[in-house]
């Protein structure tokens, strides 16, 4: 429990029972002066556990919960799913044609994907995209240091060459496909020599991405990306490649795109109270401080509101929205948080004003392994057991071969930690106890979520939690137990849109044209527009990843930090730049943004465009208890532009220009 001021380091330790006290007398005081349930927020990333969290959220009644999809991947699902009606997977063990842009498969260690990467590497081409080399890129065939921005440009382009030189499957974007003749007659202009200026890919080898991506389909995938969005616009970008797989027939076929499918396990119905107090999320709807979040350039294209988000998931949110309704406590204010496995501190853009998020609550509680940057600034931090000391609940992870997995304790908890599981139901029972916080809700839906959910929510292990979601299937729980997974199909299954002769979106059809899009004021079809360019003296400021790393999480273990070879990061500039700036490797240098700067050290290297740097991710933190990394380095939040994009509500973190000069 803190006894300083926040972010001074100033701690107690104090019991279990006396840390949920704390934190119920919090949270009913809040919600009692405020009338509302919204008032405390709730954000959290994947997890096996986070279901237990969003359990937690449903009990105080918020509708406020932000998750990392808006940092990560939702302009992606937003854009392929507009195409689709679906996220879907790629087959890389069968693809024989690959182009990856911007994405880092080899060192994203132990992933699906990667592994079927490395399966296939000898009986297919892999086509590189991205401004800086990666250990993907050494994997991969061919590599193009495109020209930041301008990847739209490029899939556009090919799309063009494909249907000018009837190169596509007419058959199949006949039957399968709406739209294909507006979408003809808006690429027609995308000429290969324009792109090879605009992207600096030369036109020789545009031209061979776009008859080998045609001459290898169905077996062809330009990439879906697993990542964060590069620029506001990212969703136009996404439904092209989307696009690019549709009028080649390389969707759900072996090595194309395929939907993903998954293994349907039993669910805990749990029915919560209606609340009358529970307002509605504060990152929904128009707000004029919206229109801050886009940058100026941007703001001439139609195709992007300034005034909202056109299609934010509900349950995951937009962070740097979400963010900007509490600093303007529109359209109510938050004056709470629990965090669950994620650091907004160091994973949302901007750090700067993340602090003035925090620094602004009236309490803020932390369910971490560690001490990150906000728990550090937080005011109670409740230690969670390591998935290596827990029952993990199934958990289905779908795809072209859907299996289910769990996890079980190899050792008993080392410290006085208890899972998300056992934090929710002790805070639960404790509120339960509060009888004024139920003020806003019906006698009878309070006793029927207590007699009915949360008793049997609560006395139930999560090890019976297993039992009942693999009910579905005689023998599953056993051979789950037995095996560590469990799968339906040995193989993986191709064709089920075949079978079922429709997709889904509203025509049934793969929706090049969309006519949602257009009903809502957006492009309905990607247009490329140019993004602003680095200044002179200016660079552009990329992201990225590192195998050793995962996001912010493990860059204080030890053993990790060994096998990187450093204590702290640095930043990649081009050699010959480094060297007309009189910059060697091991030389500081500070970085400074519109919003932040850095200290770091400089690593020439020929191996990134002239235009960028990068460094990377997770280090230079904050938090007095990550030891090993505190202080050390740079990070990146601190100096990346909080830029949404406005129709998934993800974060834009390709936006942002720094300068870069010796100390």
């Amino acid at each position: 429990m803190r006894v300083g001021e926040r972010g001074e380091g100033k701690w107690k330790k104090v019991s279990w029972d006396e840390a949920f006290d704390y934190i119920t007398d919090k949270v009913v005081k809040l919600v009692r002066e405020e009338k509302n349930r919204s008032t405390i927020a709730f954000a959290s990333t994947e997890g096996m556990q986070e279901e237990f969290f969003v359990d937690l959220a449903n009990i105080v009644g918020s509708q406020n919960t932000v998750r990392h999809p808006t940092l990560c991947l939702a302009s992606n699902i937003q854009g392929y799913a507009s195409v689709y009606g679906t996220f879907p997977d790629a087959d890389l063990v069968n693809a024989k044609f690959v182009i990856m842009a911007g994405a880092n498969r080899a060192e994203a260690i132990i992933t699906p994907d990667t592994i079927d990467m490395a399966k296939n590497k000898r009986n297919q081409t892999l086509v590189c995209i991205d401004p800086r080399a990666t250990k993907t890129t050494a994997m991969a065939d061919k590599w193009y240091p495109i020209k930041p921005g301008t990847d739209l440009a490029l899939v556009l382009t090919i799309i063009n060459y494909i249907i000018s030189n009837n190169l596509y499957d007419a058959e199949f974007v006949k039957e399968w496909t709406v739209g294909f003749d507006e979408l003809k007659e808006s690429v027609k202009h995308y000429s290969v020599d324009w792109c090879a200026k605009e992207t600096e890919i030369e036109a020789k080898e545009i031209v061979w991405m776009a008859e080998e991506f045609a001459k290898n389909a169905p077996e062809s995938v330009w990439y879906p990306g697993r990542r964060s969005s590069f620029f506001v616009n990212d969703v136009y970008l996404r439904r092209a490649a989307a696009i690019l797989n549709a009028i080649v027939g390389a969707w759900d076929k072996k090595g194309g795109l395929v939907p993903k499918s998954a293994v349907k396990l039993a669910k805990h119905e749990v029915l919560f109270p209606y609340f009358d107090w529970s307002e509605p999320r504060i990152d929904v709807g128009k707000f004029c401080f919206i229109d801050g979040l886009v940058p100026d350039h941007e703001k001439t294209d139609a195709g992007l509101p300034s005034d909202s988000c056109a299609y934010l998931s509900e349950k995951d949110g937009s962070w740097p929205v979400f963010r900007e309704a509490i600093l303007n406590k529109e359209p109510y204010p938050v004056r709470g948080m629990f965090v669950y496995k994620q650091n907004p501190v160091e994973s949302v853009p901007n750090r700067a004003k993340t602090l003035e998020m925090l620094k602004g609550l009236d309490f803020i509680c932390t369910i971490d392994v560690a001490m990150s940057d906000t728990a550090f600034y937080s005011d109670i931090v409740l230690p969670e057991s390591t998935y290596l000391e827990r029952w993990d609940p199934a958990h289905n992870l779908s795809g072209l071969q859907p299996i289910v997995v769990f996890r079980q304790p190899v050792i008993e908890p080392l410290h006085d930690t208890k899972p998300m599981f056992d934090i929710m139901c002790k805070l639960a029972h404790k509120l339960m106890d509060r009888k004024e916080f139920w003020e806003d809700t019906s006698e009878e839906d309070l006793e029927l979520f207590r007699e009915g959910c949360l008793e049997r929510l609560t006395s139930n292990p999560v090890k019976s939690f297993i039992h009942h979601q693999m009910s579905k299937y005689p023998g599953g729980y056993e051979k789950l137990m037995e095996d560590g997974c469990f799968a339906i199909h040995d193989e993986p299954v191709f064709g089920q849109t075949y079978k079922k002769g429709r997709l889904k979106t509203r025509t049934g059809k793969i929706e090049i044209f969309s006519q949602r899009y257009l009903d809502k004021g957006l492009n309905p079809l990607p247009a490329y527009s140019k993004h602003e360019e680095p200044k002179s003296g200016e660079f552009r400021f990329v992201v990225g990843r590192h195998g050793q790393f995962t996001h912010a999480n493990t860059q204080n273990n030890m053993w990790l930090l060994e096998a990187y070879g450093e204590t702290e990061n640095s930043i990649w500039i081009n050699a010959k730049v480094a060297r007309e700036r009189g910059l060697r490797t091991g030389d500081y240098v500070k970085v400074k943004s519109e919003v932040g700067e850095q200290t770091i050290k400089v690593l020439a290297t020929e191996f990134i465009r002239e235009d960028v740097v990068y460094y990377l991710h997770g280090f230079g933190r904050l938090s007095q208890g990550l030891t090993n990394i505190y202080k050390k380095g740079a990070s990146d939040a601190a100096i990346i532009k909080d830029y949404v994009d406005t129709i998934s509500g993800n974060a834009a973190l390709h936006e942002t220009f720094v300068t870069v000069e010796k100390v």
